[in-house]
């Protein structure tokens, strides 16, 4: 008969426990980033719908008055805050021949600085232009994907 002083029980001992746990967090710290990143690009959506619709909205409302609306109220819209409350909405400007559109990033978006402001104008000669900078004339960011 033989006696063994170790024992034969399965399973892991304290050393492998503490480098799958290293392991973990290293693999975590890599992948939250992008992942991060990834529900800020996905909330931006929020932003794009909202300023569409609202778009739309001035457009329906410009048909039916002499000039554009310059209020949220105006345009039929409940509050001043995007569908998904992840941006806050005014109407910057509004003239007979002209509007701006502006939606602010609010609670966890703001983090996404690239996009915290977006603009959507529709200027005199007809075109409309999609901002997300200080300056109104470029989408540095590249907030807009059309």
């Amino acid at each position: 008969m033989r006696i063994s002083i170790f024992c034969d029980t399965k399973g892991f001992t304290l050393i492998e426990s503490l480098l799958s746990v290293a392991l973990m967090t290293i693999l975590m710290g890599i992948a939250l980033p992008s992942f991060e990143q990834q529900w800020q690009h996905t909330r931006r959506q929020d932003a794009h719908n909202a300023l569409g619709q609202l778009h739309l909205r001035q457009l329906q409302w410009r048909g039916l008055h002499p000039q554009y609306a310059s209020t949220l109220a105006d345009l039929s819209w409940l509050g001043n805050s995007s569908a998904a409350g992840n941006y806050t909405l005014t109407v910057n400007t509004a003239s007979t021949q002209s509007f701006e559109l502006q939606a602010t990033a609010q609670g966890l978006q703001s983090r996404d600085t690239a996009c915290r402001v977006m603009r959507l104008q529709m200027r005199a000669d007809g075109t409309v232009q999609r901002t997300s900078s200080s300056n109104n004339n470029a989408d540095t960011g590249r907030c807009w994907p059309w």
